[in-house]
């Protein structure tokens, strides 16, 4: 269906220009896939991983705040992680449903953040969705590992809103999880003839900033 609202976005919209400005987050996303390979998460201590001991370079303080500009997953505290360090209480913290007490809590964590990496690169949907992490975290974790399969998309009402403003919104897709809602917008991309060549962050730049633009300008959703 001709869309010209989108037809004229993508006028508009300077790759060569998008592409130079983000060169700097995607070195940083790569930085970090190399710096947590499977081996070193199959074997990192608790302080490479969590947030709150002042460590710029473990796994979740690189996730949130050095690769923000890929998509924010700021909105919930630090116990969306599953694992963390509370400098207020000076203690580990732990989510109980990954164990009993925070050492058993983090290699529980560890083994889930292994299996989902390893799922992530067979697309195995169904074992994603029931893997423990917290959803956006999954969401982040997925697209910093491979970013050619999943967009760095990870707020539902935002997922929503393109979806419907691109047309997507069959009643199916609205109520299914959201790993579908993110390849639908995946292959709306890529049967694009103007940017089944963008990469899927480039896409998704494309949707926050020029249509359907960012879902909080939007007093209508």
């Amino acid at each position: 269906m001709y869309n010209p609202q989108l037809e004229k976005a993508k006028k508009t919209f300077n790759l060569q220009v998008i592409e130079d400005n983000v060169k700097e987050n995607v070195r940083l996303r790569e930085e970090f896939v190399k710096y947590f390979p499977l081996d070193k998460i199959k074997s990192m201590d608790i302080n490479e991983y969590v947030i709150g001991v002042q460590n710029k370079e473990s796994f979740c303080y690189y996730l949130e705040r050095t690769l923000y500009e890929l998509g924010s997953i700021s909105g919930q505290p630090s116990y969306k992680f599953g694992v963390w360090y509370s400098p207020s209480k000076k203690q580990y913290c732990f989510e109980s449903r990954f164990g009993d007490n925070y050492k058993d809590a983090f290699d529980n964590l560890r083994v889930a953040l292994v299996e989902l990496i390893k799922d992530g690169e067979k697309k195995n949907f169904t074992a994603i969705k029931i893997n423990p992490i917290n959803s956006s975290v999954k969401a982040k974790i997925l697209a910093m590992y491979y970013p050619d399969k999943y967009m760095n998309v990870y707020a539902l009402k935002h997922l929503d809103h393109y979806l419907t403003t691109l047309g997507l919104n069959t009643p199916e897709l609205m109520r299914a999880d959201v790993l579908y809602k993110r390849e639908a917008l995946i292959k709306f991309k890529n049967e694009d003839k103007d940017m089944k060549d963008w990469s899927n962050y480039i896409f998704s730049i494309f949707l926050w900033s020029h249509y359907p633009k960012d879902p909080r300008h939007d007093v209508s959703f």
